[in-house]
């Protein structure tokens, strides 16, 4: 409400309020809220002539109180930062029975040794607080050893230990709440390196060692927050995710075989797009982990949500390149353990007597003829098997329809926690990386990655211009937060059958139960009120709220830098060629260089996330008691309080630090203001064309000194093309597959030709 505010500076501002004859009461207040209310014009936000923008900020107001101090009166003291746990609150080792099945535990790499680090994670998704963790050697008198910890309080609730072995011997690790011991594990560490020289086996992409249950679930939600995480002001990107599977201070799991499989050179090459990027951390995990993945191949759904195809498995025969070939077989018999057989044309290892009575004839091999690595098996696994199968189609199927890859979880916060994936209702995919709690005034952030066409990895926070919304339409599928459905045994005896489950089945499952189909129910306003209340519960400021929103639109103009300059540096070794432009809906959703380096679809977006910064006086209005407002107890003061927004919104915009400059044709650099991007918003509306000069894709006006230096613009057809599409950005609405677009006369007889 206004509880915040100190009874000498509120009655300061009353009379403030009493000198210049009050706000939103006649026709000034009117103005006012005909002004926030107005959206983006050509001119940017809320254009509303020099003397109405003066009135609406207050600057010819000098009795007026300064923004800073009135934005304070909204600011909440931050709790201190919780404790350290120490070693000692993670109690004793439980006896087997009484180990808690929900706490889990992971050691890496998979077999240590003395004198390079060791990594320990223990996650949980039963309740927020953290867990301590304490490292003892498991011998007579052989006491806790120190570890450098991070503990984390939230969904999943995890600790993450390392350290670096003095001796070899056995440990143990304990984990526990306050003082009473959860679960523990015990460890051998060697005295040398270990380094896996064990023979490929090509039966199959990896064995299952482990079943997926709610402490798996915890720990790969654990690893995928540690991956990403990172101070909330900072920009993350990576050109690949093999950029960050080779860091160890990232990856818990670097290493873990001992086969160099995440060196920054030698190991996997992992470059996924949007759509692969959830895949292959479900896939990385479970690899590292021996459990159970696998993946269906789906429609992309034209007028009717996508549907789904026969199930692929880890234990499926691995995809292999033309001039691959099995290990000898006493090699593999060896390597491999007992129970290993010989692919299709196996040598016989030295020593080995053929058999008499089933003669083969020898196979003519290739002159590259080679058997593979574990890692070249795996690498193309994630390449090829996962990458030229999987598509945004995967993520929208249908509430309700267990033929498919993910189930709708309920939206609460075991629903938002690291390593869900959203789908989005228009072919993008995103992976939840975090969820940062509010402190003190700042609102809390929930943190997303996603892959790109190009293969780079970029962190985002969830706001409106990231997260599209719309259920209305069942012919886009079922769009919103999804689990990756457990892969589990269903075979009885000593027959295993591994299958995903279903709906039904997750439902009743002790450790799942998260299935629900509420979000299919949920209109945009619904959705977006309702996630606001999950990321940051309780009341909060509407300038820090207004300001996350700038700093997000900020996030998303710095983002589209790269993107632009990846298609001026495409055309920079291929100044003659033109990127076809396909028709249609297809501008959006294609292949080739215009997939790669257009900006059809993050146009859109920008443009709608320019529509919530100057909507959001319309939300506080929607609901004012989010924000601690009342309007009808208090008018003046909410009214005074919008004025405010106002002024702010202002001052974000202009700040130099959301500033981005962008190369030009010859090279040179140009700077825009946030403010000056916000006010070219109709320009972005035809920006996307990479066959246009980076001028042209920022907004520069005809005749501007910005667009003199231009050197390359669209054909004409394809300029032709953009203004009749223009409507879609204009409208802010993505067509749906299949949409053909409007009939262009210009070009009837292309068209009629498709």
């Amino acid at each position: 409400m206004w509880r915040q505010i100190g009874k000498g500076l509120l009655v300061a501002l009353v009379l403030v309020l009493g000198c210049r004859g009050g706000r939103g009461a006649g026709p000034a207040g009117d103005a006012e809220q005909a002004g926030v209310e107005a959206g983006v014009g050509e001119g940017g936000l809320h254009e509303a002539g020099e003397g109405g923008q003066q009135a609406e900020t207050g600057s010819a107001q000098p009795d007026r109180v300064p923004l800073a101090a009135y934005m304070a009166t909204f600011d909440r003291e931050a709790p201190a930062p919780a404790p350290t746990l120490d070693g000692a609150a993670a109690g004793e080792c439980p006896k087997q029975r009484d180990r808690d099945r929900d706490v889990g535990i992971v050691i890496s790499p998979l077999k240590p040794a003395k004198g390079e680090e060791l990594r320990i994670m223990a996650a949980t998704l039963d309740g927020e607080e953290p867990l301590a963790l304490r490292v003892e050697l498991d011998r007579r008198g052989g006491g806790p050893v120190e570890t450098a910890q991070v503990q984390r309080a939230g969904v999943p609730a995890a600790t993450v230990a390392r350290f670096t072995p003095r001796e070899g011997g056995r440990y143990q690790v304990i984990v526990g709440r306050d003082g009473e011991g959860l679960r523990c594990a015990s460890f051998t560490v060697r005295e040398y390196h270990f380094k896996d020289e064990s023979v490929v086996d090509l039966s199959k992409v990896w064995a299952n060692q482990r079943s997926w249950n709610a402490a798996e679930e915890a720990l790969f939600s654990a690893w995928v927050r540690e991956l990403f995480s990172g101070p909330a002001d900072q920009d993350l990107a990576w050109k690949a995710l093999s950029e960050v599977t080779s860091d160890p201070t990232r990856n818990l799991l670097h290493d873990h075989f001992g086969r160099e499989e995440d060196h920054a050179s030698r190991g996997f090459e992992l470059v996924p797009d949007c759509a692969d990027t959830p895949y292959f951390l479900r896939a990385y995990w479970a690899f590292k982990r021996g459990l159970p993945f696998g993946f269906r191949k789906c429609s992309r759904g034209k007028k009717s949500a996508p549907s789904c195809f026969d199930l692929r498995t880890n234990l499926d025969p691995p995809d292999r390149r033309p001039h691959w070939i099995d290990p000898p077989r006493a090699e593999a018999e060896a390597g491999a353990g007992p129970g290993a057989a010989p692919g299709p044309g196996a040598a016989p290892g030295p020593g080995a007597v053929a058999d008499p009575v089933a003669v083969v004839p020898p196979v003519e091999l290739p002159d590259n003829a080679a058997v593979p690595s574990h890692n070249d098996k795996i690498e193309y696994f994630f390449q090829r098997s996962i990458g030229w199968s999987v598509h945004t189609g995967n993520g929208r199927c249908a509430f309700g329809d267990s033929n498919s890859d993910l189930y709708p979880v309920a939206l609460d916060r075991r629903g938002l926690r690291p390593g869900i994936v959203y789908a989005d209702p228009y072919g993008h995919i995103l992976v939840l990386a975090e969820l940062v709690a509010p402190r003190g005034s700042a609102p809390g952030i929930l943190f997303a990655i996603d892959g790109q066409p190009d293969g780079s990895i970029t962190r985002k926070r969830f706001w409106e211009g990231n997260f599209l919304w719309n259920q209305a339409d069942p012919s886009l599928g079922g769009s919103g937060f999804k689990a990756f459905r457990p892969i589990m045994n269903s075979g009885t005896g000593d027959v295993e059958v591994f299958t995903q489950m279903n709906d039904e089945t997750l439902a009743a499952l002790q450790d799942y139960g998260d299935v629900s189909d509420m979000q299919r129910e949920l209109s945009p306003t619904q959705f977006y009120d309702l996630m606001e209340r999950l990321i940051t519960p309780g009341e909060r400021s509407p300038f820090a709220a207004q300001a996350e929103l700038v700093a997000a639109l900020a996030e998303a103009v710095r983002v589209r830098v790269t993107s632009v300059k990846n298609g001026v540096e495409y055309h920079a070794t291929r100044a003659d060629e033109v990127i076809e432009m396909p028709w249609g809906h297809s501008v959006f959703e294609t292949s080739g260089a215009w997939e790669n380096f257009s900006t059809p679809a993050r146009d859109l977006r920008l443009l709608i996330a320019i529509d919530v910064v100057a909507g959001f006086a319309d939300k506080v209005r929607r609901n004012p008691a989010a924000f601690g407002l009342d309007p009808a107890r208090e008018p003046e003061q909410f009214e005074l309080t919008m004025s405010y927004l106002a002024e702010q919104r202002e001052l974000l915009l202009a700040d130099p630090a959301h500033a981005i400059s962008y190369e030009r044709s010859d090279g040179s650099s140009w700077k825009l203001g946030l403010d000056q991007v916000v006010s070219r918003a109709a320009a972005f509306e035809a920006a996307y064309n990479p066959n246009d000069c980076p001028e042209l894709r920022w907004g520069a006006a005809e005749g501007s000194d910005e667009l003199a230096t231009c050197d390359r613009r669209a054909p004409e057809d394809q300029q032709i093309k953009m203004r009749y599409y223009r409507e879609w950005f204009a409208q802010r609405r993505r067509p749906a597959r299949g949409d053909e677009g409007p009939a262009i006369p210009e070009l009837a007889e292309q068209q009629a030709a498709l």
